[in-house]
């Protein structure tokens, strides 16, 4: 048995961008690179550039429809969004994605493997919450879920967009997908580890940090009162007004999101060493919601040096690049 091969494409709305500008680039000096994938997997956004894929969609395809139809989507934005209110109407996007996929494509369908993480705000088999990776692979449960489905539950960020059929964004626990991916091809695929090789691509370094002060903080405001002037509301883990570029306007939500991709990078890498490679390109603090946001990290793209993936592929994925 060969290498089994995995692509993974991280969460991060319009950032999302920049993962599928990496992947052009890749695929017109290794055209071979799509085709000799066994797996691909992808968090909110990313979910959408996976299933793309694994339907048979070509990267440039896939990156057209992107800048064409979803990222108009989030181009109407709703007042007091994202703190006070769902910022995104959500109807653009959903709108979008059923568009491009087939209303009868359903996940056993699709041409390759997927794995998309979604979170079930409850289950009535388990009678709580749950964490949910859709998947193609035999035997599973979420044959017939359509494509479309998955990528909405998928992509409903709180405080951002509604949730979809009882699932919000996947985003909350798995940011990056590496590491649940790696497991489903073990435990479903029954890939032995020594066999396996992914490439995560990212969408975006951002420098976020939070050097304050934080004794004391609540959900809401310090001491839980409500402050007549919005000025007024002190720092806090929900929302932080006054937070400077390099600071989390919504430190508990994203620090969730960023500490799960954290965590998913350094499991994958303990677990494949070599055989693992994260291309995540450093970017500034950005909005994911804005549409402004694509062109730099699309420039970013441009000029990232793709020198240490090339090889990576390479040796992996067995794809030379032209002489």
């Amino acid at each position: 048995m060969g290498k089994y091969r995995i692509i993974t494409f991280d969460g991060g709305g319009t950032l999302g961008a920049l993962s599928l500008q990496l992947l052009n680039r890749l695929t017109k000096i290794t055209p071979q690179l799509v085709q000799k994938t066994d797996l691909f997997s992808g968090t909110s956004i990313g979910s959408f550039t996976a299933l793309s894929l694994a339907s048979g969609r070509s990267p440039k395809e896939t990156f057209r429809f992107f800048k064409e139809e979803i990222l108009p989507a989030f181009g109407v934005s709703r007042p007091g969004g994202p703190v006070f209110n769902q910022q995104l109407p959500y109807s653009g996007f959903i709108k979008a994605v059923r568009e491009f996929f087939p209303s009868d494509l359903r996940l056993k369908d699709l041409n390759r493997r997927v794995v998309v993480p979604a979170f079930q705000l409850y289950s009535r088999e388990l009678d709580r919450w749950n964490t949910v990776l859709f998947h193609n692979f035999p035997g599973s449960p979420h044959l017939n879920e359509k494509a479309s489905d998955v990528i909405l539950r998928s992509s409903g960020a709180p405080a951002t967009q509604r949730a979809y059929q009882n699932y919000v964004d996947g985003y909350i626990f798995a940011a990056n997908p590496s590491a649940d991916s790696i497991s489903l091809a073990v435990g479903k695929a029954c890939v032995p580890l020594e066999q396996i090789a992914a490439l995560s691509i990212g969408t975006g370094e951002a420098p976020t940090r939070l050097k304050r002060d934080t004794r004391g903080w609540g959900m809401v405001s310090a001491d839980n009162i409500r402050p007549e002037n919005l000025e007024d509301l002190p720092p806090n883990w929900g929302v932080l007004l006054d937070h400077a570029t390099d600071e989390p306007l919504l430190p508990f939500l994203q620090v969730t999101g960023s500490s799960a991709s954290y965590n998913a990078t350094m499991i994958s890498g303990n677990l494949l060493g070599k055989r693992f490679f994260r291309l995540n390109p450093s970017i500034p603090s950005l909005s994911l919601t804005d549409p402004a946001s694509a062109p730099i990290v699309i420039e970013i793209a441009n000029e990232t040096n793709l020198k240490p993936v090339l090889q990576f592929v390479e040796k992996n994925w067995g794809c030379s690049q032209p002489k």
